[in-house]
Formats: structure tokens, sequence, C-alpha cells
């Protein structure tokens, strides 16, 4: 059975992708359904849950359901992006390491070991300050904290491959190491790419939701993140309005558990392969 089939018929993998859809799902048939936007003032200031407002409104009326259902892919839209970039850098920056050794393999581990020993919340507080906080600054503000990590992890699995029977059948074919990783090393990172991508996407959603909720992130557009500091700034837990707090909050905490669900498929199921 192929690694696709043991990860597709894993109970955490079915469950991890049921929350991931329904929360999509429920989010987009909003949209589609609401004649709302994000901006739009259409109740009484924290009005609670009902039935034309599912979520009740905020500090200044809007419709919460409205903005959650927008928040969900301007979240879902950051992690995977900056997931993206971070499993792009980390395999080349990972492979380079492993496969050249010596002193690249030293420089780039060390600059790796630098980037780890910095607490990435304080790293990424510096960098969204200098920079102006847009939705593709926090994007690569994250890549650039989220990819070391991935590089170390990566370039453990290329040190395994490098063992292989068919890696050494190459060498002794007197196949080039450039020639070694892009033929036979990088084509067999798929599970450990889409592992990365998985946990940097897991990483970055929580990353960005705690930027925003500082009110670092692009306020411009509304993440689950952002919901989060309207609250706090609107004072909406005092006022008794924790519909502001409780529904992002959860939605929140069911992503990073979908996401969580199936990286430990895919780990699970890696190891098997192994």
């Amino acid at each position: 059975m192929s690694f696709a089939s043991r990860v597709s018929r894993d109970p955490l993998f079915q469950a991890g992708l049921a929350i991931l859809l329904l929360v999509t799902l429920i989010a987009l048939a909003w949209r589609l359904y609401s004649p709302w936007t994000s901006k739009d003032m259409v109740g009484a200031p924290f009005q609670s849950p009902s039935i034309e407002h599912p979520l009740g409104t905020d500090d200044l009326g809007r419709d919460v359901m409205t903005l959650v259902s927008e928040g969900v892919f301007i979240t879902l839209f950051v992690g995977l992006a900056s997931a993206i970039l971070i499993a792009t850098i980390g395999l080349l920056v990972g492979v380079t390491a492993a496969v050249f050794r010596g002193l690249v393999d030293a420089i780039l581990m060390r600059i790796v070991d630098f980037l780890l020993s910095i607490p990435s919340l304080v790293v990424a507080l510096i960098l969204v300050a200098i920079l102006k906080p847009s939705i593709f600054n926090v994007i690569l503000v994250i890549a650039i904290v989220g990819w070391p990590a991935s590089a170390r992890l990566v370039r453990a699995y290329t040190l395994s491959l490098m063992e292989a029977p068919y890696v050494e059948a190459s060498r002794a074919l007197g196949s080039s190491l450039t020639h070694i990783a892009l033929r036979h090393l990088i084509p067999n990172m798929t599970p450990i790419v889409l592992g990365s991508i998985l946990v940097g996407t897991r990483a970055a959603i929580l990353l960005e939701s705690g930027l925003s909720f500082l009110g670092l992130g692009d306020l411009e557009r509304v993440s689950l993140g952002t919901i989060l500091f309207y609250a706090r700034r609107s004072a909406a837990l005092i006022s008794g309005a924790y519909w502001l707090i409780v529904f992002p909050g959860l939605l929140i905490m069911l992503i990073i558990l979908a996401l969580t669900l199936i990286t430990l498929a895919i780990e699970r199921n890696l190891k098997v392969k192994e």
C-alpha cells in the first residue's frame, strides 16, 4: 500500500480533514449567503447572538459571523502561504547542507542554530515593527522565523537518504552531487515537505494570530487574530460580549487541532514506511 493510501485511510487524517472542511464550508456558505461585508455596520453595538446575527455584533455593529467567515480564509491564506515559503527555503537549505557537507554545512547550520536560539515571537515583533504591517510583510516575517526548523529537519532526512543503495549506486556511476540532489533526493522528500508545510501552517497561524492580537497584523484585512484585537481594544469581555472572543478563539483552536491530527497521521505512516 502506498504512502498516500495509508495516510488517507488513517482515522486521524480523516478526522482532521473533516474538521478543516467543516470550518471552511461553513465560512464559505456564510460568505455566499451574507449580504454584508466586514465593513458594514448592520446592527446595534454588542448585540448578542440572534437569528439575524448568529454570532452577534461587535462594538461597531458589524456582523461577527461575516467577520469570522472572512477571517477564516485570511488566516488560512497567511498560514498556507507562509508554510509553503518556509518549506521551500528549508528544502533548499537542508538539502544543500546535507549534500555538500564540510564548510557549506557548517556555515548553514550555524546560521540555523543562531536563528533557532532566538525566540521567534521576539524576532517577528522586531521585524514587523520595522516593516509596514501588511499581510505580505507578515507572511515574509513568519517565513524568516520559521525556515530554520524546517531546514534542520530536511537536512537530517537527507543525510539518511544519502546512505540509501540507489544513492550509493549513483555515486559509483560518477553522478555529480547536484544530479543526485535533483534526481534522487528532492523527489523523495514529498512526505517531509508535506509534513513541514502542515507544521509550518499551524505555527504560522498561531504566530499571525498573536501578531494581529497585538495590533501588528494587517488591520485592513480581517483575520481571526484581528477580530480578537478588536475585541481587546473595545473591552468586549468587560462589556459581556463574550462571542467576540469565544468564537474566533474556538475557530483558531479547531483549525490547529485539524492540522495537528493530519500531521500526526503523516508522521505515523512515515515511520511505518521507514
